[in-house]
């Protein structure tokens, strides 16, 4: 091998020792998102509270039990009033789920905790998953939806079956639904296919927000079945609010490159 190529070998070598030592970095690096939904038909009741929204924690993929503990204590600093899970809590293997839900189970929320399910939890054990939710007392919410009530005030909390491996129905899920509804599932192109009035608040997970992107330019086309319309981020439409979290954890890889872990925290205002 010649000077040269030595040289552009070495190049290439101390960039990605870079690339990677960044991106792991990253991985541990949890930002705080904050939205603020505005009217949208907020009970009066429910002006002020605050919602966690977490999806996307991989426990047992490259995400310890130390860092699980870490992410209960952080989100109950935040004193949210609800919580909501977007799916994919373990890994595929199934391993932690036990260990991830023990640790779940100590997040406080006054108004309740409710999840969706992820194609890794059903590819995990759909059964065990959704038992392990209940003993953590996390609502799972398969086509189903969940009101909360405070006073003469009520909101809904909906969620459909995971799109991959599941039948998501969303008419189902909206059943008898409050003005304002909290609508989840796991992947945001299942927005696509359902639309309805009395959902305002519209939270999906799946996509890590690219978690390796071209300097924050998702790509995750590339490693989907979808060409995702909500890729990540706050989309305001017509009479909703779409948020795609960029998730807590990571898949095949423990790394992150400009699409930091989140913890989204979304507060509700007239």
């Amino acid at each position: 091998m010649n000077k040269s190529k030595k040289i552009l070998w070495l190049l290439f070598a101390a960039g990605m020792a870079v690339f990677v030592g960044y991106a792991t970095f990253e991985a541990g690096w949890t930002e705080i998102a904050k939205t603020t939904v505005r009217g949208r038909n907020v009970p009066p009741e429910f002006i002020g509270k605050k919602i966690a929204f977490v999806a996307d924690i991989h426990c047992g993929e490259g995400f310890s039990p130390a860092r699980l503990d870490g992410l209960v204590k952080q989100i109950n600093l935040l004193a949210p009033d609800i919580v909501l899970f977007g799916g994919d809590y373990v890994s595929r293997n199934g391993k932690n789920t036990e260990k991830c839900f023990s640790s779940l189970k100590n997040i406080n929320a006054p108004l309740g905790k409710f999840g969706v399910l992820g194609n890794h939890d059903i590819e995990a054990g759909k059964n065990e998953v959704l038992a392990a939710m209940a003993g953590a007392g996390i609502a799972p919410l398969v086509n189903e939806n969940r009101h909360i009530n405070i006073g003469g005030g009520k909101i809904t909390v909906a969620g459909t079956d995971e799109t991959w491996y599941g039948v998501p129905d969303g008419a189902k899920a909206m059943e008898e639904a409050a003005d304002f509804t909290i609508y989840m599932t796991h992947d945001p192109a299942y927005f696509e296919k359902y639309q309805n009035d009395k959902a305002k608040l519209l939270l999906a997970g799946h996509t890590h927000g690219g978690q390796i992107t071209l300097f924050g330019l998702p790509f995750s086309w590339l490693i989907h079945r979808h060409k995702y319309r909500y890729e990540k981020g706050v989309y305001e439409e017509p009479g909703q609010t779409v948020i795609v979290t960029n998730g807590i954890g990571a898949t095949i890889l423990p790394l992150r490159f400009f699409a930091r872990p989140q913890i989204n925290l979304i507060l509700l205002e007239k």
